[in-house]
């Protein structure tokens, strides 16, 4: 019989020991909960703050982004209306001038003095260059000057020597520049020295 209750003495032990445990655990995993719940609770309001601030940053770029969108497709826009009418102010300029011409068209049929119409003509001619000249197109001077490989295109050469070879003595196609810009070289005949030797 007394074995019996020592048993029963360690059984009880046993039980009280696995209580207390439980007991201890219990109070334990309360404690870290509330622990963790408070750390939670005060990070959760820093990264509230956190989460406000990046909202505000965001609404800052959206509204900076959108502004530049509309800024680059207006100045894209623009840029394309000013291709388009880039020409208009010379165009404007240049009609007075198809008008004369028709003008004087009709009138070669039925003019007499077929010299003032060609004078006519010259005085038109004269005004067309000059809206040139206005917008930076400017004719390349060509007879009398040496040749320029980088203004004139030589199309024949010509024995002579009454000038130095490389002169150039005729102009087959005139040439312009834009700006100090070749537009179109001057076609040009050249000087070449009889058999080979050098002009004057």
């Amino acid at each position: 019989m007394k074995k019996n209750n020592h048993k029963e003495d360690k059984g009880a032990e046993k039980n009280d020991d696995v209580k207390n445990n439980d007991a201890a655990g219990a109070r334990g995993v309360s404690d870290d909960n509330k622990a963790d719940c408070d750390l939670s609770a005060d990070k959760f309001l820093e990264l509230e703050k956190k989460a406000a601030e990046r909202d505000e940053y965001y609404k800052k770029w959206m509204l900076v982004h959108a502004e530049y969108e509309n800024t680059r497709r207006r100045m894209e826009k623009e840029s394309d209306s000013n291709r388009k009418f880039a020409n208009e102010s010379i165009l404007s300029r240049l009609f007075p001038l198809v008008d004369n011409f028709d003008m004087a068209i009709e009138a070669i049929d039925k003019a007499e003095d077929k010299t003032a119409i060609i004078n006519g003509i010259k005085i038109i001619l004269k005004e067309f260059h000059k809206v040139l000249e206005d917008n930076g197109v400017v004719k390349i001077k060509t007879k009398g000057e040496m040749f320029d490989p980088h203004l004139h295109e030589a199309v024949l050469a010509v024995e002579t020597s009454e000038v130095p070879e490389g002169t150039v003595v005729e102009e087959v196609r005139s040439g312009y520049t834009l700006n100090d810009r070749l537009l179109r070289p001057a076609q040009v005949k050249i000087a070449k020295s009889p058999d080979g030797g050098e002009g004057k």
